[in-house]
């Protein structure tokens, strides 16, 4: 089947995303690049449509010669699209479908099917190894590389003490027992919080975590003999946003925190989906519908939602407050409709009571948003009465924290995680 892209110059819109959202669900693929493409790359791309978005005063500016230039660049002619940050549904299926006659053929089946022979292409005969967080991105990525190339794949699981609460166990439940892959468990908690003691800086830390990762694949890998590539669950957000027009908002584990002396190859089959259609991938492979809809949960883990330096007990303070919401929000029946939720450690101490004595202890802070991508995000209006539940709770259950609040900011102009 002939491949069919429609390419979305980014002029610096903070919804980037939204055109290339309709293009997909109309099944149409599409990448997002800055506007400043090269001539190299446009080429290389051979886009059948190209779409340029951006702020209406950015455009006005420099859309008019971008276009001319792309116009001039592109050797087969593609049509192309100016528009500002607004487009409505109608507007892009008519370009797409009537200016530049899409099959809009591109569906979950038909990206397994590419994704597993280029797998095998890349990888040959080769063996692979799996970062396998426990996460949604990693879980899809395992399974999709599994499918592909079979027995060659060593999925590598690593506790660095970061994990929500009862995940290690979940791991080696559903991808050893079920699916049978070979997965290997390695504890490496001290390693990782004694790396990370008394660091306080966010990118820091995720560089840390993102470094000490390869570091322990690299170490455990020896003893299985060569291993030559490494599977990474890098998806399309995690790209937008690490490389912008705009700059960086913050790097990503998975993309700004490898080292540059990697012993690997990279294998990254999910680096082009948004995270809705990572779920459908996932559930088209079989995996667990529980495991497939499971929230978001970033690289560096429990690491991010400490705020400031990391200490052990901080990360416990997390872990039960966090598994106390998930099972509020559990029994409240709002699993479904609440795209994330989890607990955060802001790092600041506050004076309370508790049992008539006073206390100075530590906040927790209660996140909880909607969205479909992670590259807008709106506040869950949870209702008071479970709130004041979940509050309840863990300043009864978790020794060491007298206060909780709620995080009501959006994103933008805040990020969904506080670091």
């Amino acid at each position: 089947m002939e491949k069919e892209l429609l390419l979305i110059l980014d002029f610096g819109a903070h919804n980037n995303q939204q055109v290339a959202k309709m293009a997909r669900e109309a099944g149409v693929y599409c990448e997002v690049k800055p506007y400043n493409i090269s001539e190299e790359e446009l080429n290389a791309l051979e886009p059948k449509g190209i779409v340029f978005i951006g702020e209406e005063e950015t455009a006005e500016k420099d859309a008019g010669a971008a276009a001319e230039r792309i116009k001039k660049s592109a050797v087969h002619g593609p049509r192309v699209m100016e528009l500002g940050n607004q487009k409505t549904e109608e507007e892009v299926k008519k370009f797409l479908f009537d200016d530049c006659g899409f099959s809009g053929s591109w569906t979950t089946e038909a990206f397994i099917s590419d994704m597993v022979e280029q797998i095998r292409a890349q990888v040959g005969d080769r063996k692979v190894l799996c970062a396998l967080s426990g996460g949604v991105d990693s879980s899809v990525c395992a399974a999709l590389v599994h499918k592909a190339v079979g027995d060659q794949l060593t999925c590598m699981f690593v506790n660095h003490g970061l994990m929500r609460k009862g995940e290690p166990e979940m791991v080696a439940d559903i991808f050893g027992k079920q699916f049978n892959m070979k997965l290997i468990s390695i504890d490496a908690v001290d390693r990782f919080l004694d790396k990370l003691a008394g660091v306080d800086d966010p990118e820091r830390k995720r560089k840390i975590i993102g470094e000490e990762f390869i570091r322990v694949f690299e170490e455990e890998s020896a003893k299985l003999g060569k291993m030559d590539y490494l599977v990474q669950g890098t998806i399309y957000p995690d790209i937008i946003e690490s490389v912008s027009n705009k700059g960086v908002v913050k790097s990503h584990h998975n993309v700004g925190g490898l080292p540059e002396d990697i012993d690997f190859e990279l294998v990254e089959p999910l680096k082009w989906l948004f995270k809705d259609e990572v779920r459908k991938v996932g559930e088209a492979l079989g995996l667990p519908h529980e495991q497939v809809w499971r929230q978001p949960f970033p690289g560096p883990g429990l690491g991010v939602r400490v705020v400031g330096a990391i200490t052990r007990q901080k990360v416990e303070y997390v872990r039960e407050s966090d598994a106390i919401l998930r099972e509020e929000i559990k029994n409240a029946g709002l699993e479904k409709s609440i795209w994330q939720y989890f607990t955060v450690c802001p790092g600041c101490r506050s004076v309370g009571v508790k049992d008539g004595k006073r206390t100075y202890e530590e906040a927790i802070s209660i996140r909880a948003i909607l969205s479909s991508d992670a590259m807008t995000a709106d506040v869950a209006e949870l209702p008071y009465p479970l709130l004041n539940k979940i509050a309840c709770r863990i300043v009864a259950e978790v020794d060491g924290v007298n206060r909780v609040m709620y995080d009501v900011t959006p994103k933008p102009p805040a990020t969904i995680e506080w670091e």
